[in-house]
């Protein structure tokens, strides 16, 4: 059963940044539930807060722009 976060837009949007990220569905879940030493969390629990989601989404935008993260 989905999170209330997982239920809404912002999340749903930042799903479809990590499988355009990724190339797939189940490497970009697997990529939002594993701890990320940059996050000290979970991409997905991280981004819960603005602030978070701001943070979860540049490390996206590196990954899909050759940066590393």
């Amino acid at each position: 059963m989905p999170t209330e976060f997982e239920s809404t837009i912002q999340f749903k949007q930042l799903r479809t940044l990590a499988v355009e990220t990724f190339g797939s569905e189940s490497k970009a879940d697997q990529w939002l539930n594993t701890f990320h030493i940059s996050l000290s969390g979970t991409p997905l629990s991280v981004a819960e807060t603005s602030t978070g989601m701001i943070e979860v989404k540049k490390i996206l935008n590196a990954i899909g722009y050759g940066g590393v993260a």
